[in-house]
């Protein structure tokens, strides 16, 4: 005797039910009771309730992966054929798409390109941009979708090759492999093809903010490029965002650490002659804003630490942490941006070094080691700038030695200066303390630091418990004064010369003065001999201009001359 089934199609009222029929649709629930048979719609009503009442607590779920879906990819010889094509693995997984949906593959799934190919360009050939070829960066995403399992109907349903060859079910949910376009421009493929790594870091690093989960519900799960359908390569990490918040950014910070990983081969380096040519081959154009780098680019942190791969712009500072705190750390100040290589943004990056938390301290930086190399440059800037004052102190005796104030009182010293200019000589804008009292002060200047207070140092922190540093054996120093000097400067040269020359002026004007007064004696004489001439004329009884006159004043040497008597009356 057969046993009967109950066959009731009429779901009831679930949680929630809405007045308007088409919003009751997926939460009408089956009244499952024994007996009642569980056909193809009471399986599809079951499952449409149960996603109904799933989504909700899935649409505040970030999307993306949960765990699984690795991806293994490479080019592997076709099955009878000579020709080869690529073959895309993954690995069974967990995801949550951008619709809210979860795809769940429980069966790894191999997939060839060709097939891919194929598919994404039948899907672009739907769309209002189809393309005749694949060229570009895209992603590798999985899909959830429906398909049809019995479409021809010709056999029956025992002899359909499935997992449970009695269900009844017509259609079934899958997960298929497909393509998202993310660039497709022949400068994009350029890129791919310079320098992989350096391509997938400028296209993480640029597009933070952007939301790679489309509506379809596709998850990534790769990066690959392709030039003119051939795939160039394939990236697992570039392209595997995680299911939680600020997705991006981890899958950032993932494929910079594989990047680190890769060229340093896990950080190890024995031959320390190429180790810098090495660190120098190294490129990446954007960091994220927190991460682990490598040992390899800080070296002798214990004593003076030397920075290697950085670009000169980066404003870089160190400071401890605790093992303990570094995932917290990373976790709090990722999602700010990227640290960008190339151009000069002003960012500043603090060097964290991890400590063990046993050997952790705050103030674990604060009291630094003595720097040695320091120590000897300081003499030897103390020795250019001793130098540097004994050349001043030259320069000023050969301009202002042995001026007075006397030497400001004439014109052209008024003109130049109002007084005399003082000499500089104070530790503050003149003569450099030794290096030695430079030291000594520093020593007493370190005894109202208060360290006692933690236990470290209580007489003077370090490094001044050491004595005052040797000076360099490699050179000579000289903190002698400069010779005094004797002669007079430029200036009291200048101001000397500007008053002798006045006094030539005034003794030139006064020669003359005297030579205008001479020229008028000798007028008066030559009228005077003038008058005596025209006498001695009109004596010789000649006239004026015929020379009588002169040679009576020729015999007036041998003149005598006598008194003429009165003649008697």
């Amino acid at each position: 005797m057969s046993k009967q089934t109950i066959r009731l199609h009429q779901p009831t009222p679930g949680n929630g039910l809405a007045l308007d029929p088409l919003q009751q649709r997926g939460r009408l629930r089956l009244n499952l009771f024994a007996g009642r048979s569980l056909g193809e719609r009471e399986f599809d009503i079951l499952q449409s309730y149960t996603e109904q009442r799933v989504a909700p607590l899935l649409s505040a779920h970030a999307p993306g992966i949960v765990q699984g879906f690795e991806v293994a990819a490479s080019e592997v010889p076709l099955k009878d054929s000579e020709a080869s094509d690529w073959l895309f693995r993954v690995r069974p997984g967990l995801a949550v798409g951008g619709d809210g949906k979860i795809i769940n593959m429980i069966f790894p799934l191999d997939q060839y390109w060709q097939d891919q190919k194929t598919d994404y360009l039948d899907r672009r050939s739907r769309t209002l941009e189809p393309i005749s070829k694949i060229h570009g960066i895209y992603f590798l995403t999985a899909r959830r979708e429906l398909e049809a399992v019995d479409k021809s109907g010709n056999f029956a349903a025992c002899v359909r090759d499935e997992l449970d060859l009695l269900r009844d079910a017509r259609i079934e949910t899958v997960t298929r492999l497909s393509l998202q376009a993310i660039l497709e421009t022949d400068a994009a493929v350029a890129a791919a093809k310079a320098d992989k790594e350096l391509t997938i870091n400028r296209l993480l690093a640029e597009h933070l903010q952007t939301d790679w989960f489309g509506t379809d519900g596709a998850v990534p799960i790769g990066m690959l490029a392709v030039e003119n359908d051939n795939i160039l390569w394939f990236d697992a990490v570039a392209g595997r965002f995680p299911a939680k918040a600020d997705a991006n950014y981890w899958t950032f910070l993932t494929h910079t650490s594989q990047a680190i990983q890769q060229h340093f081969n896990g950080w190890l380096l024995a031959d320390a002659a190429d180790r810098l040519s090495i660190i120098d081959s190294f490129k990446l154009a954007y960091l994220p804003a927190a991460g682990v780098l490598p040992s390899l680019f800080v070296d002798d942190v214990a004593s003076l630490p030397k920075l290697h791969w950085f670009p000169p712009h980066l404003q870089l500072e160190m400071a401890p942490i605790a093992e303990s705190q570094v995932h917290a750390v990373i976790e709090r100040e990722l999602p700010r941006s990227a640290i960008d290589l190339e151009k000069i943004t002003g960012d500043r990056i603090r060097l964290l070094l991890a400590v063990k938390d046993v050997d952790y301290r705050a103030d674990l930086l604060d009291l630094p080691l003595a720097d040695r190399q320091m120590e000897q440059d300081l003499y030897r800037y103390g020795q250019r700038a001793h130098n540097s004052w004994k050349d001043w102190i030259v320069q000023y005796d050969s301009l202002f030695n042995n001026l007075q104030q006397q030497d400001f009182l004439s014109t052209e010293g008024k003109r130049l200066f109002g007084s005399i200019p003082e000499k500089i000589d104070t530790e503050a804008e003149g003569q450099p303390i030794l290096p030695e009292l430079f030291f000594s002060r520093l020593i007493d200047s370190s005894r109202t630091w208060q360290t006692a207070a933690n236990g470290i140092n209580p007489n003077l922190p370090a490094p001044y418990t050491d004595s005052i540093p040797a000076q360099p054996a490699d050179q000579e120093f000289d903190w002698s004064l400069p010779p005094a000097s004797e002669t007079n400067g430029l200036l009291k040269q200048y101001l000397d010369t500007s008053v002798a020359i006045d006094n030539t002026e005034q003794l030139i004007d006064d020669l003359t003065d005297l030579l205008a007064l001479y020229s008028d004696m000798q007028r008066s004489q030559r009228q005077q001999i003038d008058h005596v001439s025209l006498s001695f004329t009109r004596l010789a009884g000649g006239v004026p201009g015929d020379g009588s006159g002169l040679a009576v004043a020729r015999w007036m040497p041998d003149i005598k001359f006598a008194t003429k008597k009165a003649p008697e009356q």
